[in-house]
């Protein structure tokens, strides 16, 4: 399966994107994506919620699971 994180600023601007197979891997990425940029979400191939962490910009809205 693939995982699609992408990092966002404040603004809700997505700034970095990458793709893994893994979802530990994906994890981890988010993990990071979010502490460089602010907030990070993760979704499946058909754009399900996999995970996300910090804080959602308001710009996005709220986020249907």
């Amino acid at each position: 399966m693939l995982f699609t994180t992408t990092a966002y600023n404040s603004q809700g601007q997505a700034l970095a994107s990458e793709t893994q197979t893994d979802n530990w891997e994906a994890v981890e990425i988010c993990l990071g994506m979010s502490e460089e940029f602010g907030y990070a979400e993760t979704t499946d191939l058909w754009g399900r919620h996999a995970g996300d962490y910090g804080d959602r910009p308001a710009a996005l809205g709220q986020r249907v699971y």
